[in-house]
């Protein structure tokens, strides 16, 4: 029995512009990363990290990355839907059918952007730092335009923020299909039954993520701690949401648990023992002081060093 009134609404699956229809789904994501962009640069200039001109071709690069890497990601985890069994190998260019990853966007981004950041010495950890409210910021438009065409649905559940679609551009909703067969639950789609809807999870989490991260971002911190830190709250509400997911899994966890355990534990190490990124991998171009708190370790054996050094005798 429901004690409360599911969150409801009509999606639009597509947005008719003359023969031509759009997704919000794709619109959500052009706008989420345009505006993470802006975001981006202009903490780069209120901070002081590379010219506009380098964070902007750089992120040219990093747009192409998400592109391949979203794709890349989804068919990697999905060969076998993607193919029809492998019959139909063209269908890993078949974006247009969609399937796109949202964590393999980013790793694809972010491969894609390494060879100019490097070139010009950008600075890693600093760069990513400056990044990551961006991409937070991103990721919460997006997952507006996941909300507006009903995807990633869950199962059928009685919580208070599940959901229930009301229609579809004006038909009514589909009944919810007969699982118990086996079936496998529906993860796109309007039906009259109220379901998990994981975009609204996730859009709640990383808008908090961005307020803590443009918070914690108002100091200087050690290179790598905001980078990190995003990766492991985000990593770990995806681990939490796809369980609640309908996805392909492999011994029980879809391929972004997987991904999100082992790069958000040794994340996890790096913020606990370094409280950022590894002090050797903390690359600061030599044109800027590096405002990081330096490593304990470091400023002990730095300061034993200078004490067992013998003073110079001027004396002549």
């Amino acid at each position: 029995m429901s004690f409360f009134d599911p969150l409801s609404w009509e999606i639009i699956p597509r947005i008719n512009i003359g023969p031509a229809a759009i997704s919000p789904h794709g619109i959500g994501i052009a706008v989420g990363y345009l505006l993470g962009a802006q975001l981006m640069v202009r903490r780069s200039k209120r901070f002081g990290g590379p010219d506009e001109a380098d964070i902007w071709n750089m992120l040219f690069y990093a747009l192409i990355g998400a592109i391949v890497g979203a794709r890349v990601g989804y068919v990697l985890g999905h060969l076998s839907e993607v193919t029809d069994g492998g019959d139909d190998i063209l269908g890993i260019f078949k974006v247009w059918e969609g399937g796109i990853s949202l964590l393999g966007g980013i790793t694809g981004a972010v491969l894609f952007a390494l060879p100019y950041a490097f070139k010009h010495k950008l600075g890693f950890w600093r760069t990513t730092d400056l990044a990551v409210p961006g991409l937070a910021l991103g990721i919460v438009i997006g997952r507006i335009g996941d909300l507006v065409i009903g995807d990633h649905l869950g199962r059928p559940t009685n919580f208070a923020l599940g959901w229930r679609c009301t229609g579809s551009s004006g038909e009514a909703p589909l009944p919810y299909p007969d699982l118990s067969g086996g079936a496998d639950p529906p993860s796109l789609g309007c039906f009259d039954e109220v379901v998990h809807q994981t975009a609204i999870y996730d859009f709640l989490s990383t808008l908090v993520l961005l307020g803590v991260l443009l918070y914690l971002g108002r100091k200087a911190r050690n290179p790598g701690f905001l980078t990190i830190f995003f990766v492991i709250w985000y990593g770990t509400m995806r681990m939490i949401t796809d369980f609640l997911r309908v996805d392909k899994r492999y011994l029980g966890l879809t391929g972004s648990q997987i991904l999100s355990l082992l790069v958000g534990m040794t994340c996890l190490y790096f913020l606990v023992r370094y409280r950022g990124a590894p002090p050797r991998w903390r690359s600061v171009p030599a044109s800027e002081p590096d405002i990081s708190d330096p490593d304990p370790e470091i400023a002990t054996q730095s300061d034993q060093e200078t004490r067992q050094t013998p003073p110079i005798d001027h004396s002549t």
